[in-house]
């Protein structure tokens, strides 16, 4: 397919705007890269309301609930947003984690992990880890089922994929059941083919990509071991939903994941975005009836386990999407 033709209006307006800046020598900092992602709140729908919100601590790290039936044993989502590991907090995605909530009536728990380049791997992993394992005591009082699933976009993407490989690896634990992984960074190598064919005026960069890299791991870190990507793969992971863009940098390593954890026997399945960029989650103004169609997707998959096969009923008389393993 081609790109959505309100991210064609939308590139066509970005992409001249930072080859200036470059051309004028303005260089990101870790300010700038928050600001920018804070900025694509403009074009966040007014605010889903959820019955109860309150801000606590687990473990020492800062999170906030969302509530949306009140005395209703509920499962819980951990909530685990993205920015590079550098950027977003609870305020920036405080449009999404409602949505979450209202689009499955599950309590979400959005965490605000420690980000990098103050503190780098795998400080931020460490802290999602500890929310993770403090769950059930942090909402003592409020109505669970006890049920645990994942929601998180992008680099929070790559910490619950991370989680996951750890507990492949034997060196960590989870009570995760199902997990939905939107648009997710899974190589730290930048190995794979989107990146080349991508990784150049659809919105996220091949060269913002490693710099993000760069300030997130410390000076000789094995990023190769790091990356999810890499594995191992158990049977036993949890059900996951990858949900990719068509035109994102990270297409390809999303495919091969979900190729990876289905030979390894675990319920994984891909489902790509058509005509979508990274980060399509935050434009919500621009592409209602998607934004509608992906929190209804993800509702339905965390509630029964169901996900659709194509991204909407008439893809499949418009274009093929890619196979795993294309």
């Amino acid at each position: 397919m081609t790109l959505h033709p309100e991210f064609q209006a939308y590139l066509d307006w970005l992409n001249p705007l930072a080859a200036e800046n470059i051309r004028a020598g303005i260089q990101a900092t870790p300010q700038s890269a928050r600001a920018a992602l804070a900025g694509l709140n403009e074009f966040a729908l007014p605010s889903v309301e959820v019955s109860e919100v309150f801000n606590t601590k687990i473990a020492a790290v800062p999170v906030r609930v969302y509530v949306p039936r009140p005395g209703v044993p509920s499962d819980a989502i951990l909530f685990v947003h993205g920015g590079g590991h550098m950027a977003g907090d609870l305020d920036v995605y405080d449009f999404s984690a409602r949505r979450t909530a209202d689009a499955s009536g599950m309590i979400v728990v959005s965490v605000d992990y420690r980000r990098s380049p103050e503190a780098r791997y795998p400080a931020g992993l460490e802290d999602v880890y500890d929310v993770l394992c403090g769950l059930g005591q942090a909402l003592t009082g409020v109505a669970t089922t006890g049920r645990i699933h994942a929601v998180a976009d992008s680099g929070g993407a790559a910490k619950v994929a991370s989680i996951a490989q750890r507990v492949a690896a034997g060196s960590w634990h989870s009570a995760i059941e199902r997990q939905v992984l939107l648009y997710p960074s899974l190589d730290y190598t930048m190995a794979g083919q989107s990146i080349k064919d991508f990784g150049e005026g659809y919105f996220l960069s091949a060269e913002r990509i490693a710099w993000y890299f760069d300030h997130y791991f410390p000076d000789g870190a094995d990023r190769a071991a790091a990356s999810p990507l890499g594995g191992p793969y158990t049977a036993t992971m949890p059900q996951s939903l990858i949900i990719a863009a068509e035109f994102d940098p990270l297409l390809s390593e999303a495919a091969e994941y979900v190729e990876r954890m289905r030979a390894a026997g675990a319920d994984a399945r891909l489902l790509i975005a058509p005509g979508m960029i990274h980060a399509f989650a935050f434009f919500e103004s621009k592409i209602p009836t998607d934004i509608d169609r992906l929190y209804a997707v993800i509702g339905e998959f965390l509630a029964t386990g169901h996900s659709p096969d194509c991204w909407r009923a008439d893809d499949l008389h418009q274009s093929r999407a890619p196979e795993i393993g294309e």
